[in-house]
């Protein structure tokens, strides 16, 4: 698949981007001097690939060592040095602090327990992007931010309660309407 003059390589054991992970990518493309970035849940490592084109540094991290290899895979054949890719279960294995997190989360509101539900399922209460909200202020440098995609199935109320709990101001930057939701890209940054 491509992206741009990027060759991506997918497999079966790791989310294929889809809609969502290119209007994030066509977002990520506009922008300038992004400093020190983390792709939360990499994946095929779409997002980091676009990143390091104006990035100082990547880092791109997923609870997947099959999407870790595949992203290490894709930025080998794109030739880009400044992306690496770690294993890591949300900020887990991660101790640096970044000017942009991107995150591409499993963002559907089900508990599904099939094989491969983890590249879609956020759980009922959307306990993953509880968890990445809860840590994430821990891993912003000073005027950091975040860059998400969620759906409006994922519900834009609750992921803008969810981060407002931890301190931080959530705005809808970016939207696409497809057949059968919206997806939004949000900018959260810390309250000031």
């Amino acid at each position: 698949m491509r992206f741009g003059a990027l060759e991506i390589l997918t497999n079966d054991e790791v989310y294929e981007p889809r809609g969502d992970s290119f209007l994030l990518a066509e977002f990520l493309e506009g922008m300038k001097d992004l400093g020190d970035v983390l792709d939360m849940g990499t994946g095929s490592g779409i997002q980091a690939l676009v990143a390091s084109k104006n990035a100082k540094n990547v880092l791109g991290v997923d609870v997947n060592p099959e999407a870790v290899k595949l992203a290490r895979k894709n930025a080998k054949i794109n030739g880009i040095r400044n992306a690496s890719f770690v294993v890591s279960d949300l900020f887990e294995n991660v101790k640096e602090k970044f000017d942009l997190i991107i995150f591409n989360p499993p963002y559907l509101p089900v508990d599904d327990k099939i094989k491969g539900a983890e590249q879609w399922s956020c759980g009922k209460n959307l306990e993953i992007i509880k968890r990445f909200a809860r840590d994430a202020k821990n891993h912003l440098k000073e005027n950091g931010n975040i860059l998400m995609v969620i759906s409006s199935i994922t519900g834009l109320k609750g992921v803008k309660k969810i981060f407002e709990e931890f301190e931080f101001k959530v705005e809808a930057v970016g939207k696409k309407k497809i057949p059968w939701e919206t997806l939004y890209i949000l900018e959260i940054k810390i309250k000031s």
